[in-house]
């Protein structure tokens, strides 16, 4: 889960984004109205929740103020349904493990404190065994780490964990560049083929040893045009899992009008769509890191748009059958620096006092747990219209891509019963219309079915 600087300031695209089709949409004409019918028959719902997760720092990377039972009480507040965090395999082994209980400690007295599911990273090369350092290519060192992962699944049983084969493997620190672009060749450890192989390996050993386990496989880094992604599809690293896992962030993109929800959705399902070229079918995808930083400093996202994309994402992923479950990167901040991007990704700060994305992210889980079925319409490519399922009427809930776009929603036969921001008060409104921005706001009708003129505003 330890991030490096160089994939998270935006280094990968600002290389390639000559090379990158990107997914960025544009702006419709504020004359044009689009008419669209709401309706309780109409809505979809999900053969499964979406799995709402977070992620914490309890396996690696010191303590970074992150408090046992502090965390918990805000993952049961928050609603999140999952946490997420590192069980390293040199930690796993070590002669404290052996000796003194399973490591590491902080990870594993916190699993007993909080009810929300682990998701873990099986991950971390082990330079104390004989192959055991990335990439694995050694049949002793691939089948060590095949029986630690084993070992870490019978010692987290009671947890009813999900796992995840390594982290980022297309990402390795002290290389040049540090990411990996393309599949890579045989002879660099990033490359897809040496992934797909450890994934090969381990999942049928986890599946054999824990029939019911729940495996994630791929865990992909920034990989701009998916090809290092589709490649471990190809070479067979899904075979047995339960889905696909990749990570998204967009905060340093040379583009400022790309720093938002609605390019990680374009992106994600671009991939589904090659994705599903590819093998004939829909793969179940898994964000297990999205964010964005609140740093002052190099790439800037203020508090309230951090908290507005990540409302946002949340609410799409809902509305997205095949996207399975999105984990926030992460619970609070890690350090104290305004400067620095990887201390400023937390919904709290470093202390524990709230930003605005912990209120958003609380509203937005909220409104997901409460709706059985979702129907998701998009009259422009930059406003969202979310048709919810409550217990009578219809419920709306409204966004445009970021602060410089304004929509409005015309009901037609009068005015909606409530209008409300999903954490901010809202100005008084013409009658029967609603203003919308980037902040999500939740529209309530009491009426079986309602039709609505979406427009964009100049």
């Amino acid at each position: 889960m330890i991030k490096q600087r160089f994939f998270k300031t935006g280094a990968i695209r600002l290389l390639v984004a000559g090379l990158v089709l990107s997914a960025g949409v544009g702006t419709a004409s504020g004359a044009d109205v689009k008419t669209l019918s709401f309706s309780r028959a109409q809505m979809t719902v999900r053969p499964d929740p979406l799995v709402a997760g977070i992620c914490v720092h309890f396996g690696i990377g010191g303590e970074y103020n992150y408090v046992p039972e502090t965390a918990a009480t805000l993952i049961q507040d928050l609603g999140f349904d999952s946490f997420r965090d590192d069980l390293p395999w040199p930690s796993f082994d070590s002669p404290l493990a052996r000796a003194d209980g399973p490591r590491p400690r902080r990870l594993f007295e916190f699993m007993k404190l909080t009810k929300a599911t682990p998701l873990l990273i099986l991950g971390h090369s082990n330079p104390a065994l004989p192959g055991g350092v990335k990439p694995l290519t050694d049949p002793a060192g691939r089948a060590a780490y095949t029986d630690f992962a084993v070992r870490a699944a019978a010692a987290t049983k009671a947890f009813n964990p999900t796992f995840e084969i390594w982290n980022e493997w297309n990402l390795t620190p002290g290389l040049r560049p540090p990411w990996l672009i393309g599949p890579g060749a045989a002879g660099d450890p990033r490359a897809a083929e040496h992934y797909a192989a450890l994934a090969r390996a381990t999942i049928p050993a986890l599946r054999a040893a824990e029939p019911g386990i729940r495996i994630l496989s791929g865990v992909t880094g920034g990989d701009p045009d998916w090809s290092w992604t589709k490649a471990v599809v190809r070479d067979g690293a899904l075979k047995d899992a339960n889905g696909l896992s990749v990570h998204l962030y967009n905060h340093c993109e040379p583009d400022v009008n790309t720093r938002n929800a609605t390019e990680l959705a374009d992106r994600v399902s671009s991939l589904q769509t090659a994705l599903k070229g590819q093998t004939g079918a829909e793969v179940p995808i898994y964000i297990t890191e999205f964010g964005w930083p609140t740093a002052r400093r190099p790439c800037v996202i203020s508090r309230q748009a951090a908290a507005d994309y990540s409302a946002q994402f949340l609410l799409w992923s809902a509305a997205t059958p095949w996207l399975k479950g999105a984990w926030i990167y992460q619970l609070k901040d890690q350090g104290r620096n305004p400067d620095e991007i990887e201390d400023n990704f937390g919904l709290y700060d470093y202390d524990f006092r709230p930003k605005p994305a912990a209120c958003a992210v609380r509203e937005a889980v909220r409104l997901i747990k409460s709706s059985g079925g979702f129907r998701l319409e998009r009259p422009f490519p930059d406003l969202f219209v979310l048709h919810a399922t409550t217990s009578s009427g219809i419920r709306l809930i409204a966004w445009t891509t970021r602060a410089d776009i304004k929509g409005e929603l015309r009901f037609e036969g009068g005015a909606p019963r409530r209008a409300t921001a999903l954490c901010n008060l809202m100005g008084p409104m013409p009658e029967g219309r609603v203003r919308i921005g980037p902040e999500p706001i939740i529209i309530d009708v009491d009426a079986g079915a309602v039709r609505v003129g979406a427009a964009l505003l100049p």
